[in-house]
């Protein structure tokens, strides 16, 4: 194994990440060392370049698949029961602690770190917990799943990829029921990840609103009914009149997965009376004009959801490889190496880029 690898950091908003050398810590007999294969650029992570108050020094990567390259001797097997080697492919999360107040009402830890998104102190031993460095180093007890052999590597990290906040979220809702009827607002990778999610718990028809028009035509390959091109209809109204076009009553379902201002006052006017509004979007601090009225006026179920808990990414792995019967795999569409993960950011952020990865086997 080297003794040094290379690592990209975030060092301060607007500023590019720079590629640094880390040695490559030992390993506890409760760690693992992970080296990475692929880890997706987020939009935390586009948001955070931009944001003055986000934490730095830090390695990001947080939605990450890697090889086993050293086991604590005390850790033979994943959290399911199956037998761990080196050499193996593997998801990971961390653990929750199973003391805090969240984690004793099942709610989610708040105090397990995030590995590519919480600070780590540089003088803790390692910065090596985050998904764009050649190798990172996962706590004791960690929340780790082997990778079944028959999944590609691509579609194993779409498990953690949108799918499983998103079936966090419908999960938290009970919704859609089968046949129901969902509008997706926004068609980034949240937005694919409710319309995959939707369907796979039974949704008749999935509607997707969104831009640009390449990323509506992969919606619809991975099974939108019709689609809302935002170029088509700029304004709120536009989009609501079609919705109801759509639909006549309104959508059982809406997602808010778009993250733009007027998103949730145009959501709470499409969706139909009884039905429910998911927002996953709006996750950041923001003005938004909205009409709170409608929630009582039309019966509403409203529900909000960031992040995921462990047991949703065990189910979506699971999903992704025995129920899921749509080309997941394609919402990848940009790999690049360690040395260009800021033209990697830069992708996400100009919406050319679907969903970029940072792939170390590039180089």
């Amino acid at each position: 194994m080297a003794e040094s690898c290379l690592a990209a950091v975030f060092v301060g908003a607007e500023r590019p990440l720079e590629v640094q050398e880390f040695p490559v810590p030992d390993v506890g007999p409760d760690n693992i060392l992970v080296q990475m294969s692929m880890a997706a650029v987020c939009g935390t992570d586009a948001h955070n370049w931009y944001n003055p108050n986000a934490p730095h020094p830090i390695i990001w990567g947080h939605e990450n698949i890697g090889v086993v390259a050293a086991l604590g001797a005390n850790i033979r097997t994943d959290i399911l029961g199956e037998t761990l080697r080196e050499g193996d492919r593997v998801l990971f999360h961390s653990a929750p602690c199973g003391h805090c107040y969240n984690c004793l009402m099942s709610l989610r830890c708040t105090n397990a770190i995030h590995y590519g998104n919480s600070h780590v102190d540089p003088s803790s031993g390692t910065m090596l917990r985050g998904g764009f460095g050649q190798y990172l180093l996962l706590e004791p007890n960690p929340a780790i799943m082997r990778v079944p052999d028959d999944m590609s590597t691509e579609r194993a990290l779409m498990s953690v990829i949108g799918n499983h906040t998103t079936m966090s979220g419908l999960r938290k809702l009970n919704a859609p029921d089968p046949g129901d009827t969902v509008v997706i607002q926004g068609s980034g990778p949240i937005g694919m990840g409710a319309m995959v999610q939707a369907k796979a718990r039974g949704a008749a028809r999935a509607i997707m609103i969104g831009a640009p028009s390449h990323r509506l035509a992969l919606a619809r390959e991975l099974g939108a009914d019709e689609t809302i091109d935002l170029a088509d209809h700029p304004t709120p109204e536009s989009r609501i009149e079609r919705v109801r076009e759509l639909t006549g009553g309104g959508p059982d379902l809406v997602v808010e997965a778009s993250g733009a201002r007027t998103s949730v006052h145009e959501g709470f006017q499409m969706v139909r009376y009884g039905g429910k509004y998911l927002v996953i979007g709006l996750i950041l601090p923001t003005s938004v004009e909205m009409d709170p009225s409608r929630i009582a006026a039309k019966d509403l179920t409203v529900a909000g959801v960031v992040g995921s808990k462990v047991e949703n990414i065990i189910r979506s792995m699971r999903l992704m490889r025995t129920r899921i019967d749509v080309p997941v795999e394609k919402m990848i569409t940009h790999q690049y190496p360690l040395a260009q993960v800021n033209e990697a950011l830069q992708s996400h952020v100009d919406l050319s880029a679907m969903v970029p990865v940072v792939n170390h086997a590039l180089s």
